[in-house]
């Protein structure tokens, strides 16, 4: 590994940004879980609402299309994983009502009965930074650590082993649009 973390400031363009919000506010909002966690013991560590994104889906085939990209220059350029697959990518949003947040956490479920492990995490910025106060993105116990200003701009995606600490500060002003997605792997030995 070379490093810890990568980003693409402004990798999607603003309208790309806007066209994927559009579209995935047509898909059913649903609860996060945590894990295995549901319900009330979620929201401890996270109040969001999520939509999800399946590849299957045309409206969205340049989406996978552009994370297979960005994964592929990464993954050479940075963490060197295998990887193989990439599961259905989350559109989260967190919203001023609640102070929507997500506590300290890392994307790797360790314990699991299948076959692969979440080994790359990317998330992609598609509000602007001025439509939200709250909602920084910090990724802990890593040096150096990217600034809010390096990756917070619109259309910026930044890439993290998905075994890393990080969290979502809460959102005290306005809706926080991103893309989620984990790039899964053989189980790490």
């Amino acid at each position: 590994m070379k490093g810890e973390w990568a980003y693409w400031l402004n990798y999607f363009s603003k309208e790309t940004c806007e066209k994927i919000i559009d579209l995935a506010l047509e898909l059913p909002p649903e609860q996060p879980t945590v894990g295995g966690l549901t319900g009330e013991d979620t929201k401890r560590l996270r109040r969001s609402t999520v939509r999800w994104i399946h590849e299957e889906n045309p409206k969205f085939s340049f989406v996978y299309e552009e994370y297979w990209k960005l994964l592929v220059r990464m993954n050479r350029d940075f963490f060197g994983f295998n990887v193989t697959h990439l599961p259905p990518i989350q559109f989260t949003e967190y919203h001023e009502t609640n102070q929507d947040e997500y506590k300290s956490h890392q994307d790797v479920f360790w314990i699991n009965e299948t076959s692969r492990h979440r080994k790359v995490t990317l998330v992609t910025q598609l509000s602007p930074r001025s439509d939200y106060d709250g909602g920084e993105l910090i990724l802990e116990n890593v040096y150096p650590a990217p600034t809010s200003k390096e990756i917070e701009s619109q259309g910026t995606v930044i890439a993290f082993p998905s075994f890393v600490y990080h969290n979502l500060q809460p959102v005290v002003r306005g809706t926080r649009y991103s893309l989620v997605g984990w790039f899964e792997g053989p189980k790490f030995q």
